[in-house]
């Protein structure tokens, strides 16, 4: 891996943004042009649960094992969406950047299955690090560069896939009660965003995964 200094600079941006609670900033870095020679370059290995975490599940782990622990997929239910989305998480820990300096890593990836379509969504899980602002908008650029990638991620995958990508901000309720002002913040931008972008992002509920469901507290996504 070499350095790309323009994506470093680009990805400093995203980094900084998460702290600076700004809804038209978010806007403004959604709109600029990705930098070029950034791209992950080998898509290869089998998609599954990567990680070895066996014994000392806790936290985020505790999580990810219910993730890819429920082979009949997990349904979403209240808030902005339906019974009609199920989730098949396939791969953790998914690279998107080629770069030493400014890596981007989604902590999950999966099928969003709606009807009978499939759509690919990245998943940024929580417990208790940071704030809902700073986990929406780390998830959102994992979205933006998966978008800029989805010829590699269609390949990848080996089967047919919606070409718009989406995201999911996965943790227990108690995270996204820190802050009502965070809360404001993030329906505030999850609606400028649908408004003015295609990008479309979730906040969702971990506390059933055990019984196969995420609830859904906030969000952009669209029923189709």
């Amino acid at each position: 891996m070499k350095e790309n200094p323009k994506f470093t600079a680009w990805s400093k941006k995203w980094k900084n943004a998460r702290k600076e609670k700004d809804t038209k900033r978010i806007l403004v870095l959604w709109s600029e042009p990705l930098p070029k020679k950034w791209e992950r370059e080998v898509w290869e290995g089998d998609l599954g649960f990567r990680k070895n975490n066996e014994g000392r599940d806790k936290g985020e782990q505790l999580i990810e094992r219910q993730l890819f622990g429920n082979e009949n997929g997990l349904i979403f239910s209240d808030g902005n969406s339906d019974k009609r989305f199920r989730l098949k998480c396939v791969y953790q820990n998914m690279p998107l950047v080629n770069q030493k300096k400014g890596q981007v890593i989604a902590d999950a990836f999966g099928l969003l299955e709606i009807g009978k379509k499939r759509r690919p969504l990245f998943i940024e899980i929580k417990t208790t690090d940071q704030n809902p602002w700073f986990a929406l908008v780390e998830n959102l650029q994992q979205v933006h560069l998966a978008r800029a990638c989805a010829r590699r991620i269609q390949k990848f995958v080996k089967q047919p896939i919606e070409r718009g990508i989406w995201g999911l901000v996965l943790a227990p309720e108690k995270y996204f009660s820190k802050k009502d002002t965070d809360m404001k913040r993030c329906k505030e931008l999850l609606e400028r965003l649908k408004d003015s972008t295609t990008a479309r992002i979730a906040l969702g509920i971990s506390d059933s995964l055990k019984e196969g469901h995420i609830r859904i507290i906030a969000s952009n996504w669209a029923n189709c």
